[in-house]
């Protein structure tokens, strides 16, 4: 009885622990797409901007 006991404890203890990661990943889902998203902009921003002559412009 002893072993079926712990068994289920532990069945029980990784479920929650299963269920809280999932609730952590889909908390903060929007601030990991807020991020991405951010961070392509940067990244288009900075491939654009290559194109022109800053320095003529600030002259």
């Amino acid at each position: 009885m002893n072993k079926t006991a712990r068994f289920v404890l532990k069945t029980v203890a990784a479920g929650l622990a299963f269920c809280a990661f999932v609730c952590l990943v889909v908390g903060s889902w929007s601030d990991m797409y807020e991020a991405i998203e951010r961070r392509r902009a940067c990244r288009l921003s900075k491939q654009e901007s290559g194109d022109y002559a800053d320095e003529e412009l600030y002259q």
